[in-house]
């Protein structure tokens, strides 16, 4: 008998019987099964696709422009926020018995349990397909080829805020396999079909997992209708995309980790711990992709689960986190502080840059004309460089809206600038310190002190030159190869 397992009480009571307490053990418990059932991977960002997917093997998320019908993955045991493709993929093997069909009494079984645990009842029966990793590697090949682009401008604003090493570029396969090894299952909107990946033949502990948390997916569609939901967060910055993601990905995570307090036997968990022994390090370390990417990817996952609950305990339980399906949290600061979506606080301040082409020239074109970081991704920027989480956590809390262009050279020579609106002075005061910190470090070792006065830093290296001014409540970031291309930026911010 698992020391997880609970009594034979009603599923559908569990949720309202847990204590705050347990709810953090429930976290815990799923930011464990992240760690366990997956390496820690990135995904690049599809443009395009139709279906809805969810990750519950390698938690990976990238934050760009969504698809207009974002699939909800499962990472390769692990979580995270990231459309899918439009097209099903077809398997290839042959089969006189679907594995579907072979194990439609462990589907049921996981299916019924999740309907419990959610409150939700199913609308329709929804198909479950399983794909081997072959196949799944062959479906990424040609949605990666398909969105090409997309997935350069993501990798274009990664290199902009120092998560990839300068000069390094992946190839595609490289992408594609990686990416291809990190999904475990989606659910696509449109076709109301589940996937499993899996080379198995039986479902097992994973394949379970997996299921509970992409049918809870099938369940919100047929409630709330992803797809309409997601249509949504295309016109949205890249920080509200990430923070309505947190929503969906958040209530499946935290289905999943109910699923499994009640489910999971102690030999699964031997399992799960013997599988994390002999885990190897992430492929992104060997490729100059920082490891700190993972934690864009785990946020609407890990930080969507905890807001989900803090949701839940708020005294409504499942019906407030339904409500937020119709008014989701605009920012990831509402996602990271739920205090101050439940008071409606920190609506983004919208800001408005000015047009750098006359500065900049014929030499740079935009590659991100627009878009919004958040609270979040900041923290994530700043603590690749300062490698002081708390500090970067402070430095970006705070924030109450920003805007940021990123412009690229054919040599791939990047300028940036980014402007940043704070509650209060000392708010900005905290991130002009901590940035003055960054900027010192990020420039190279031969750094030269351009200027360096109480409300402007800048600072100039073999790595690039950065800038930094401070003005009341807002804060200004610019960052360009060279001292004379901040220059030209900095005359358009008179």
């Amino acid at each position: 008998m698992s020391t997880f397992r609970h009594s034979e009480a009603p599923r559908s009571s569990l949720a309202s019987r847990m204590k705050p307490w347990q709810w953090a053990v429930i976290v815990v418990e799923a930011l464990l099964l992240f760690g366990v059932l997956g390496a820690s991977a990135w995904l690049l960002l599809f443009n395009g696709p139709a279906a809805q997917q969810t990750a519950v093997q390698a938690a990976t998320a990238t934050f760009a422009g969504l698809p207009s019908s974002t699939p909800t993955h499962t990472p390769a045991p692990l979580a995270w926020a990231t459309p899918l493709p439009t097209r099903t993929p077809a398997p290839t093997n042959t089969r006189v018995v679907s594995r579907a069909l072979v194990n439609q009494a462990a589907i049921d079984d996981v299916e019924r349990q999740v309907t419990l645990v959610r409150s939700l009842k199913p609308h329709a029966t929804v198909p479950s397909e399983f794909l081997t990793r072959a196949e799944m590697v062959d479906y990424v090949r040609q949605e990666y080829n398909s969105n090409r682009g997309a997935a350069l401008q993501e990798m274009a604003l990664y290199h902009a805020l120092g998560l990839i090493q300068p000069g390094v570029q992946i190839d595609a396969e490289t992408t594609v396999k990686w990416i291809a090894s990190n999904i475990a299952g989606f659910y696509e909107s449109k076709t109301k079909r589940l996937h499993v990946i899996s080379d198995l033949e039986n479902m097992g502990v994973d394949e379970k997992i997996v299921l509970a948390h992409e049918y809870t997916h099938a369940l919100q569609d047929q409630q709330f209708d992803l797809e309409k939901y997601q249509s949504r967060m295309l016109r949205d910055t890249t920080d509200a995309q990430l923070a309505m993601t947190s929503v969906y990905e958040g209530d499946a995570t935290t289905v999943m980790s109910l699923y499994l307090y009640g489910n999971t036997t102690q030999s699964d968990w031997d399992y799960l711990a013997y599988r994390a022994a002999f885990n190897s390090p992430s492929i992104i370390t060997a490729t100059g992709v920082s490891t700190r990417v993972s934690a864009i990817s785990y946020f609407p996952y890990a930080q969507g689960a905890q807001f989900v609950i803090a949701l839940m305990l708020d005294g409504k339980g499942w019906a407030e986190v339904n409500h937020a399906y119709a008014d989701p949290p605009q920012s990831t600061s509402q996602v990271l502080h739920p205090s101050r979506y439940l008071t409606r606080l920190a609506t983004p301040i919208p800001i408005a840059l000015p047009n750098l082409s006359p500065a900049l020239g014929k030499e740079f074109t935009p590659t991100i004309k627009s878009d919004t970081l958040g609270e979040f991704v900041t923290s994530v920027h700043l603590d690749e460089f300062l490698h002081n989480p708390e500090r970067a956590a402070q430095a970006a809390d705070g924030w109450e809206g920003d805007s940021f262009s990123l412009w690229q050279a054919l040599d791939d020579r990047q300028a940036f600038a980014w402007q940043i609106a704070w509650d209060t002075p000392r708010d900005a005061g905290e991130f002009f310190d901590a940035y003055s910190d960054l900027l010192r470090k990020r420039v190279g070792s031969d750094v030269t002190t351009e200027r360096e006065e109480a409300d402007l830093r800048w600072y100039s290296g073999d790595g690039g030159s950065g800038l930094i001014r401070r003005t009341n409540v807002q804060t200004l970031v610019l960052w360009g190869p060279d001292k004379t291309t901040v220059e030209k930026m900095l005359t358009m911010f008179k």
